[in-house]
């Protein structure tokens, strides 16, 4: 398991994180969103997304965890990203994918995690503290 976001509050605005490099070995990815705290008002929100690039330079929205109004209970949320069932139809990835989505088939070398905190009325006080962690599975070929 390997951390993509360590445990932290997020104020108003969006964070990008730091490309995770060297995933291209992978097959399959679980990635945990575990939120611990979201205490503010309702309209308070905090959308996070997992982002994957072939080249560090342009990205392509994978996952949308479901968006959390400020003031969610803790919750933890799984996504599973696994390209050998990558379906039957072109996947659009100029926009976001909407929220509680997963593009199971969308994936690559680099990681990232971007997330936004939007205050819903004007007293300035949201705040979600989450984390995001990575778990990555290869397939070992038999031998012949």
């Amino acid at each position: 398991m390997f951390t993509l976001r360590a445990l932290a509050a997020q104020t108003v605005g969006t964070v990008t994180g730091l490309s995770i490099q060297g995933l291209g070995q992978l097959q399959r990815m679980i990635v945990l969103l575990d939120i611990t705290a979201s205490a503010h008002e309702a309209a308070d929100t905090l959308d996070v997304y997992i982002d994957f690039s072939m080249d560090n330079l342009i990205w392509y929205n994978a996952v949308h965890f479901t968006q959390k109004a400020g003031n969610t209970a803790p919750i933890r949320e799984i996504a599973v990203l696994d390209p050998a069932a990558p379906g039957a139809v072109v996947i659009n990835v100029t926009a976001d994918a909407a929220s509680g989505v997963v593009r199971p088939a969308i994936f690559g070398p680099y990681c990232r995690v971007r997330s936004v905190a939007v205050e819903g009325n004007a007293d300035a006080d949201v705040s979600h503290t989450f984390a995001v962690y990575g778990y990555g599975q290869t397939y070992r070929v038999p031998f012949e």
